[in-house]
């Protein structure tokens, strides 16, 4: 929860120290969306899906995992995309660069961490290498979410 509460609140700043420098004000909904988005969407369906499962209901592993995408660039892009096709014609364009921008301040944070096992494929699918700067820890967030 922690590391929601930071995501938003890191959201919060960078979008209005943004809206104060360009003049532009307005996306602050979508840009929040953004910046959970990558958790709300691969790793609530996985965490549900596992759950279904530890209970007996019969689940491939790969539908369990396949929502992992979700929180990778490309994943994140077409998912933004398909968000921003909600809002009237009009809005669209601001919609997705919201959307798409809450989504990069995510996981530019989460790449400042480190993790037990493989960083974030960023390329995926085009290649399978992955990466983080590891310079603070995960658990780091608890700290700095009362700070934001």
């Amino acid at each position: 929860m922690a590391d929601l509460v930071t995501h938003l609140a890191a959201g919060v700043l960078v979008k209005a120290l943004v809206g104060v420098a360009t003049g532009r004000r307005r996306g602050m909904p979508a840009f929040l969306i953004g910046c959970v988005l990558p958790d709300a969407a691969s790793r609530v369906p996985t965490i549900g899906m596992t759950w279904l499962l530890h209970r007996g209901l019969p689940i491939p592993e790969p539908l369990i995992y396949g929502f992992y995408v979700l929180h990778m660039p490309l994943g994140l892009l077409a998912l933004c995309y398909l968000l921003s096709s909600l809002y009237r014609e009009r809005d669209r364009a601001g919609a997705f660069a919201d959307l798409l921008g809450g989504a990069a301040l995510h996981m530019a944070l989460d790449l400042l961490q480190r993790h037990y096992g493989p960083g974030y494929m960023l390329l995926y699918p085009l290649s399978r290498f992955s990466w983080e700067a590891r310079l603070i820890g995960s658990e780091d967030t608890v700290f700095a979410a009362p700070v934001l």
